[in-house]
């Protein structure tokens, strides 16, 4: 994540300094006004395409991440569910007397028969 970030300010540094130094160097160097008019709009015509390139890379990434993010919280949400289901049949198990079963989860034996005690 840290080298995304940097990676990121880098790519914002390089465009504004791209930019800031073709600007700079219209107004200062010497050209009659038509000249002056067609390169601004040779340099907004190309900052424009790079801020579209730009963009569509951020939205692909973005859609990447989005993908990779779903992805991973179904797969902990299922070993989820599945490991408090073998909690459950353990305990469950205890309950009914199966004492070798009763010593791989004590703690969730303790906390069902507390929630018994308490009803």
């Amino acid at each position: 994540m840290a080298a995304d970030k940097k990676g990121k300010d880098l790519l914002v540094g390089a465009v504004v300094g791209t930019v800031l130094g073709a600007v700079t160097a219209l107004l200062l160097a010497p050209k009659s006004g038509r000249e002056l008019r067609a390169d601004l709009a040779e340099g907004v015509h190309t900052v424009t395409e790079k801020t579209q390139q730009v963009a569509g890379t951020v939205a692909d990434k973005s859609k990447q991440l989005a993908g990779t993010l779903s992805e991973k919280t179904q797969l902990i949400g299922n070993q989820t569910s599945e490991w408090a289901g073998k909690v459950k049949e353990k305990a469950l198990s205890w309950k009914n007397g199966k004492a070798d079963e009763a010593a791989e989860v004590p703690v969730a034996a303790t906390v069902i028969e507390g929630e018994e005690q308490q009803q």
